[in-house]
């Protein structure tokens, strides 16, 4: 018996097309669970314990948006959007709040399956990295900390210097990938891979994100001190005790 890639929850009404996915899906080893309607996801998102979501945004009775936040406010699993709408606003604003990916529709079976790959990749890497306690930022099951910050990976809580701060899924993702490089700079091209799941999306994404962050943790943002530009290059976080 082949062993499974993963189980992947799809948010599909079109039955149609949900068929065309389950099909191919699982002739390339992955179990599909599925859920035709926002309201069947979250009993079947509790019972099956998917690896990935692939969600569907207009649905017949929950907004798949909606279906987004419950998910990230339940979960840190991926969450790949596929959808009709492929206006640019509606992408940017997606991704922004906690989708991993976004596939607009007609969509093609070959991409699909290469993208839930890709995103699964790197979510499999984050998790491994959390629980093997490599990297120049402090690391443990549950936290991970630099320079007055301190992320709580299954909670997708953040304080700063003890004080909870409210920030989006993107903001937290933002803030994971140059927490977990501890003082180190990140590319721009790398936080678009490792946030977006892009490679060459638009940075001024990157920027207005930088941007409200440094409302949030920055006593003076338009002087930040914390989280710094590496000018031609990307950001870091500094360490204002100076350990790093």
């Amino acid at each position: 018996m082949q062993a499974v890639e993963g189980t992947l929850l799809l948010v599909e009404d079109d039955l149609t097309l949900a068929a065309a996915l389950e099909h191919r899906l699982r002739r390339s080893r992955f179990k599909v669970l599925h859920a035709a309607s926002g309201r069947a996801a979250f009993s079947v998102f509790d019972a099956g314990e998917p690896d990935l979501v692939i969600l569907d945004l207009m649905l017949p009775d929950v907004p798949g948006e909606e279906v987004l936040d419950w998910v990230r406010e339940n979960s840190n699993i991926p969450v790949i959007i596929i959808s009709a709408k492929s206006a640019e606003s509606d992408r940017i604003g997606t991704l922004n709040n906690g989708a991993d990916d976004y596939i607009t529709k007609p969509l093609s079976l070959s991409e699909l399956e290469a993208r839930i790959r890709a995103v699964l990749r790197r979510s499999w890497i984050s998790t491994e990295n959390d629980d093997n306690g490599n990297g120049s930022a402090h690391r443990s099951r549950s936290e991970l900390s630099y320079g007055g910050i301190t992320l709580g990976l299954s909670t997708r809580e953040v304080w700063l210097d003890g004080e909870r701060l409210e920030v989006s899924p993107i903001e937290f993702k933002l803030l994971r990938v140059l927490t977990e490089r501890g003082g180190s700079a990140v590319s721009v091209e790398q936080i678009i891979r490792s946030v977006w799941s892009y490679d060459g999306y638009d940075r001024h994404i990157v920027e207005s994100n930088i941007h409200r962050l440094r409302h949030k943790i920055e006593e003076d943002p338009r002087h930040p001190r914390r989280l710094v530009t590496v000018r031609g290059f990307g950001y870091k976080l500094v360490d204002l005790d100076g350990r790093a």
